[in-house]
């Protein structure tokens, strides 16, 4: 029988100066400290470095983040910059996304998920293409290709595939995002894949 894994526990950490203000997710309470340190590291050196793209003069920066998954021993989270340069047209944005297991403290890359000699990118790009399609997403040119270097998150039902503003769609539509459930991905998938740790009953 399945033990499920308890969710972590997480806190908001906030910095306000000036016309910055950070707000981050820090995990708390967890029995191996050297693993909750290990993913607090991962994601204070992401929010930092967009802290570090976005803070110039005349600049006002947000950091905020958002938890997509958090069971079964894996923790999928977005960290948000939004700033706004004075006099500029608009705001702008720019998403990062972390994957980790609870257990290990690893932080998964998009080809960790993947069993390589499933054509994993072929098949996505394949997926991407067709959503685009069937939703009527006004991209710019080609639609994308999915990479070893794909930005994606995960929530309880789907792998997310997203791009960032003005990659392949207008500013207007926001941010490209692409649901694949997890039946689509599921013969894809490495042996170690989170997907299987956080579908497992």
């Amino acid at each position: 029988m399945f033990d499920p894994i308890k969710p972590v526990k997480i806190i908001t950490i906030k910095n306000e100066k000036g016309s910055t203000k950070v707000s981050y997710p820090k995990i708390v309470g967890m029995k191996n400290m050297k693993v909750e340190g290990q993913i607090n590291k991962a994601i204070r050196k992401v929010v930092n470095q967009l802290k570090e793209e976005a803070e110039e003069p005349d600049t006002s920066v947000t950091i905020t983040y958002s938890i997509k998954a958090n069971r079964n021993g894996v923790l999928s989270l977005i960290i948000l910059l939004d700033f706004y340069k004075e006099h500029a047209a608009h705001p702008m944005q720019v998403r990062r996304a972390l994957t980790f297991s609870t257990l290990s403290g690893h932080n998964f890359t998009f080809s960790e998920l993947f069993n390589p000699n499933s054509y994993y990118k072929t098949r996505l790009t394949r997926y991407v293409s067709d959503y685009i399609k069937a939703e009527h997403i006004p991209i710019f040119d080609q639609p994308p290709k999915v990479s070893d270097k794909q930005e994606y998150y995960l929530t309880d039902e789907a792998l997310v595939l997203f791009y960032q503003l003005y990659e392949y769609t207008p500013y207007a539509y926001g941010f490209l995002e692409i649901p694949v459930p997890f039946e689509i991905v599921m013969p894809m998938l490495s042996r170690h894949s989170p997907i299987r740790q956080l579908t497992s009953r």
